[in-house]
């Protein structure tokens, strides 16, 4: 939209709203240097002989590639673009879960997704959040990914979250999940030291990178 001035226009720029989640197109390309970092550093958490659960999201699209190589491994993923990386590798076992698929965020979603994962438990939950707040918990955009993230987190043993320095002291729509469920969190060094001290009292290991 165009907003009159005097001697031409402008551009007005409206920012989506907190309800809303962007293309997964548009957030591969927003802090990519930091979200490179963090997906790399999450690849040396990830050995061989472990059954994940791949959250699909933009960090955990760059960790695909850098994990797809590891041995014996068996993933479960509500991700298609994630799910065709990892195929690349024919020695390891994918689960692609059902669901509905959004357009925006390539994720399967709802109900059917839901009772998908409840019939598997796994090593290790892969995951990232639309905002996080030290005090309250990982927020995102929609209550349907809202409600799907619950059921990974509640069926893995132990939960790694992705979080560039931008979704701090950042609330979304629908609170996710508490921070008493997350084990490791990976961040950038853009990070105010203030919030990795209180992650860190809150005993999650906290890497920043």
């Amino acid at each position: 939209m165009l907003i009159r001035t005097h001697g031409g226009a402008i551009r007005n720029e409206q920012k989506k709203s907190v309800w809303q989640t962007s293309s997964i197109y548009n957030r591969l390309e927003r802090n990519k240097e930091q979200k490179s970092r963090i997906a790399q550093f999450a690849a040396t958490l990830i050995g061989d002989n472990e059954s994940l659960f791949i959250d699909g999201g933009s960090t955990t699209q760059i960790l695909a590639p850098l994990i797809k190589d590891r041995r014996n491994m068996l993933f479960v993923t509500n991700s298609p673009d994630i799910a065709d990386i990892l195929l690349e590798n024919d020695e390891n076992r994918i689960i692609q879960i059902g669901g509905e698929l959004t357009r925006n965020t390539h994720l399967t979603i709802g109900p059917d997704a839901e009772d998908n994962i409840r019939k598997y438990y796994v090593d290790k939950c892969i995951t990232g959040v639309s905002g996080l707040d030290p005090d309250a918990g990982c927020y995102t955009a929609i209550p349907s990914e809202a409600s799907m993230k619950r059921t990974l987190v509640a069926h893995s043993r132990e939960c790694i979250l992705l979080v560039d320095s931008s979704k701090f002291n950042r609330k979304a729509f629908c609170l996710a999940f508490d921070l008493s469920a997350v084990n490791t969190i990976i961040t950038d060094s853009d990070t105010p030291k203030e919030i990795i001290d209180k992650l860190k009292s809150k005993n999650i290991n906290v890497y920043v990178v």
